[in-house]
């Protein structure tokens, strides 16, 4: 798409999974990258190789096919929020819930099941020192994401996802790169303080 629209090189902005996009695609195509944004990204941690259990895609699809409005914001509020919840996250909770309830349910789980297959088997934790592009990393630092985390021992769960930890090791691995910590904020700084957030962001942009 970037090629077709004449675009050398693009500043690339992921969040979560997209975060972990991002980095690949910065990867893979470092040349095309003029920028990398990762905002609180997955794969800053192997939990395979920390003992989580690995589930098959078909497990995964059949616990994707029971996802419910109710079982998304359950998930949001502890790992995304910390718990606090406000009315204003409900949008969001109610657009994916309205993909799996839709006519393509059936899809929508098993693209998911194939998308958490990825995320758990081929986190870009490894290849962070392979960057050679200008990057800023933005982690809130009461984000617990770790998915798969219900899989594993309550003991090994309550160290993932430590993304106050995760953040400043995994900035101090790729050279040159700046760290953004939001300070009491959660996995999607940009719906729980998007002021704050756009206001880093911007800056971030333009201090290359």
């Amino acid at each position: 798409m970037l090629a077709a629209l004449g675009i050398r090189q693009a500043t690339i902005v992921g969040h979560s999974m997209g975060g972990m996009l991002a980095a690949r695609y910065a990867l893979m195509f470092p040349d095309a990258v003029e920028q990398l944004v990762m905002v609180d990204p997955l794969g800053l941690e192997d939990w395979r190789q920390k003992g989580v259990p690995y589930q098959t895609i078909d497990a995964a699809y059949a616990a994707e096919r029971k996802t419910s409005a109710a079982s998304i914001k359950a998930y949001q509020l502890k790992f995304y929020y910390n718990g606090q919840w406000k009315p204003d996250y409900d949008r969001w909770v109610e657009m994916q819930a309205g993909l799996y309830a839709g006519p393509g349910a059936e899809r929508v789980a098993w693209n998911q099941a194939q998308t958490s297959d990825m995320v758990f088997t081929q986190p870009v934790v490894h290849e962070f020192d392979r960057l050679r592009v200008p990057t800023v990393l933005m982690a809130g630092t009461k984000d617990r994401t770790a998915p798969g985390a219900n899989r594993a021992a309550p003991a090994l769960a309550e160290t993932l996802g430590r993304y106050d930890r995760l953040g400043p090791e995994v900035a101090g691995r790729i050279k040159g790169a700046r760290l953004v910590m939001f300070e009491g904020l959660g996995h999607s700084p940009q719906v729980e303080a998007p002021d704050r957030f756009h206001e880093a962001l911007l800056r971030e942009l333009a201090a290359r």
